[in-house]
């Protein structure tokens, strides 16, 4: 954000001046909060597309009937469970 909020809120009654900056607080404290989450989801995401990228180029690598045995052993210990 380029504005930088102030915190500070004068000693006097709830005067529609002092409830608009009051809001102007809360909206730009919401919109850091935001911000900030949205770039948590991107870098989750941005971990979870390579990691899903490496698991493509293993089970791209990896023969059939490896992968056939793996699947027949899982299903296998599923029905057990």
């Amino acid at each position: 954000m380029t504005r930088k909020s102030q915190t500070y809120v004068p000693d006097a009654e709830p005067t529609p001046e002092v409830v608009a900056h009051l809001l102007d607080v809360v909206a730009d404290h919401s919109v850091e909060v935001a911000l900030s989450d949205i770039e948590q989801m991107v870098a989750r995401l941005r971990a979870g597309a390579e990691e899903a990228a490496e698991a493509r180029k293993v089970l791209s690598n990896t023969p059939t009937t490896v992968l056939r045995e793996a699947l027949r052993l899982r299903a296998a210990r599923v029905e057990v469970v």
